[in-house]
């Protein structure tokens, strides 16, 4: 089983719609190996310490709550806003196996925040054209949202986050957005450890 790692509430709903959605329609995968996220400040998940990254004090109790439900993999996933993902990750994976325990551990920064993925796709989330800019690029990708789509309500992570991450067209996050190919590497590593073997996608 697969233990997803995750900092806000939105992502505690939306993670395992996402995943799922994955496996089922990239990888070909039907089985149920999501168990539900554990949700930690990220400010508890990954520290910088000068000018490396190393894993915080959260990952020995997200490990132990892991292993208790019977997960063999973990696969963290946090909003990255100014930091290059590359760095960090570089900073952080190597320490992740003696920090956890976990021989399958895969890091995913969302750049710079879940929202990106979501502009990426946004032509699929209401009557608009696609988002015309990187959709990695901006702050405040919350706001841009709210603008591209011409919402009438405040976005709200709680509901938002799961029901768009039901309805993004997945092979356009993929081309658009290099964080979201990083989640669908990590998570194919997830599965292999599990013994699966995941179909190749995106197919030609």
């Amino acid at each position: 089983m697969i233990k997803p790692i995750v900092e806000g509430h939105g992502e505690y709903e939306a993670v395992p719609v996402l995943l799922r959605r994955i496996a089922q329609e990239c990888f070909e995968i039907y089985d149920d190996v999501i168990l539900r996220p554990g949700r930690y400040p990220s400010s508890q998940l990954i520290r910088k310490d000068g000018q490396q990254w190393k894993p915080g004090p959260a990952f020995s109790k997200a490990s132990g709550h892991a292993r208790n439900e019977g997960a063999t993999a973990l696969l963290v996933i946090l909003d990255l806003d100014d930091d290059c993902a590359k760095q960090v990750s570089e900073s952080v994976v190597p320490s992740l196996i003696n920090a956890t325990g976990f021989s399958s551990v895969g890091l995913v920064f969302a750049v710079r925040e879940y929202e990106a993925w979501f502009l990426a796709s946004a032509e699929t989330l209401g009557n608009v054209l696609p988002y015309p800019d990187e959709p990695e690029s901006p702050r405040g990708a919350k706001e841009k949202l709210e603008e591209h789509l011409g919402l009438k309500y405040p976005y709200d992570e709680r509901t938002d986050q799961p029901r768009y991450s039901s309805k993004i067209d997945l092979v356009a996050v993929y081309k658009r957005c290099r964080s979201f190919r990083k989640l669908v590497k990590e998570f194919r590593n997830s599965l292999e450890s599990l013994g699966f073997s995941p179909t190749d996608w995106p197919k030609e």
